[in-house]
């Protein structure tokens, strides 16, 4: 009886996030199901971080607690039906149970942060190997083309994203003043590990003697670090400001470069500034599968929002250029 209620309520909660009430929403509807999925329990991790980013504790345990019990109710069906399960149920407990511990006893939302993205990272290679072999829809039960809402009002932040992709919540500095906000990626270096990054700049301090930064500026500024030991082999493919980012002008940049451990990346980044911030998007992949991953890019790249953080309001819209050769 418990677990039918819960059951129930978890449809719920996923039913709301879909149809995209409150902060959620979706390029394609997907109907809600009467089954167990790693897909539900990654949704609701991703719905947790977001909180916690904003800073909503109550809300972050509350999504955690129906994590943690999705992942439970899943590993007790796979048992029942004598299914052997691609992730490690237990794990993925124990890290949830561990980020939510952290919130309570010592309201650590750093240490949580990184318990929710190794708890990500192994739902995400759960939903690879679904998709890999094959299985029926009973057991993924979202759509793949699927896109959720990632929202950051700290920093006005707003865009959709394929909801299978591993969002990574902690956040790194970047430059003289900069911060990567938020990544996504699929964790398979087979398909060529595609990896979405959303970052900020303080232009202030990244220009300390200017008082007037231009985006040609702010292209060329992000040139001289891709230059550096950042990049091996970095070869310079395109670069201009003729692209636009959330309404705005914008640079682009597309680059290839050797990785130590994945050989040969390609990249692409594009940046514009709105008032005393840069803000910036790349996407990188290996150069044989970059092409592969390009119309979600576009999707996410031209969803690109900046919101009010107060309000919510969106004070832009995107008229992103989609011309990437592969």
């Amino acid at each position: 009886m418990i677990i039918q209620i819960f059951l129930f309520t978890a449809i719920l909660i996923f039913s709301a996030l879909l149809a995209g009430t409150i902060n959620y929403g979706i390029y394609s509807q997907a109907n809600a199901q009467t089954v167990v999925s790693p897909d539900l329990a990654k949704v609701l991790i991703d719905s947790a971080m977001q909180a916690l980013q904003s800073g909503n504790i109550k809300k972050t345990v509350m999504h955690l607690g129906a994590a943690e019990q999705e992942v439970a109710l899943a590993a007790t069906e796979d048992n029942r039906n004598n299914n052997t399960n691609n992730y490690s149920s237990l794990e993925i407990i124990l890290l949830v149970k561990d980020a939510i511990q952290s919130l309570e006893n010592s309201n650590d939302t750093t240490k949580a942060l990184v318990f929710l993205d190794l708890a990500e990272r192994q739902l995400g290679e759960a939903l690879l190997n679904i998709a890999t072999a094959n299985v029926s829809a009973a057991t993924a039960t979202i759509p793949r083309d699927t896109f959720l809402i990632y929202s950051n009002p700290s920093y006005g932040i707003r865009m959709q994203y394929q909801y299978n992709w591993v969002v990574e919540g902690t956040s790194y500095p970047t430059g003289a003043g900069g911060v990567q906000i938020t990544s996504f990626y699929l964790p398979d270096t087979s398909i060529g590990l595609p990896y979405f990054r959303i970052g900020a700049d303080n232009l202030s301090k990244e220009f300390p003697q200017s008082s007037t930064i231009s985006v040609n500026d702010y292209l060329n500024r992000s040139l001289q670090h891709k230059n550096s030991t950042g990049f091996p082999g970095f070869k310079l493919l395109e670069s201009d400001i003729q692209n636009s980012l959330a309404g705005n002008r914008a640079y682009t940049i597309i680059w290839t470069y050797t990785n130590p451990t994945y050989g040969i990346r390609k990249s692409i980044e594009i940046g514009t500034i709105i008032g005393s911030k840069g803000y910036f998007v790349d996407y990188t992949a290996a150069e044989g599968k970059f092409q592969n991953y390009l119309p979600v890019v576009h999707k996410m790249i031209s969803s690109f929002e900046i919101i009010n953080s107060t309000t919510g309001v969106n004070n832009s819209t995107s008229n992103y250029r989609q011309t990437i050769n592969g």
